[in-house]
């Protein structure tokens, strides 16, 4: 009987570690898709050198063809995109400086859900990252960019 009894521990202690390690697993592959998709997004608005139409089609087009369809709340610095309900897919925030060369620097921020599948959606964070700076951008939206 008392074998019985700790191999029934012993199994439930197994039981725990693999959902542990496969729910560090699953978290860690949908952080680094957030982490891919902030990159891209960044490196396509250097490409386009600013946040203009030819750069808010690439986005777009990247990120369905990703299947990226995280949604998220914007800080009140940035301007959310492609957005329903307050919710959007990414943000643009940028800041200028006005010396001798006019030079902008872009804030990209995408979303990473925690989501389980018996619990559902815990938490969205945000994951942020910043362009180099661009010398007269060729910006087509008011992005009310800070003035430093």
């Amino acid at each position: 009987m008392r074998e019985a009894i700790g191999g029934t521990w012993i199994f439930g202690i197994v039981v725990t570690f693999i959902v542990l390690f496969s729910s560090f697993l699953a978290i860690s592959v949908n952080y680094s898709k957030a982490f891919h998709v902030k990159n891209e997004v960044v490196s396509i608005i250097e490409k386009y050198e600013g946040y203009n139409d030819s750069s808010q089609e690439a986005i777009a087009n990247y990120m369905s063809g990703y299947g990226y369809s995280v949604r998220g709340s914007c800080s009140n610095r940035g301007e959310g995109y492609d957005g329903t309900n307050g919710k959007y897919r990414y943000c643009i925030s940028c800041v200028t400086t006005n010396d001798t060369l006019k030079k902008t620097y872009y804030t990209a921020t995408v979303f990473f859900k925690l989501d389980l599948p018996v619990i559902g959606d815990i938490f969205t964070f945000p994951v942020s990252g910043g362009s180099k700076s661009i010398h007269f951008s060729t910006d087509f939206y008011d992005l009310k960019c800070e003035n430093i």
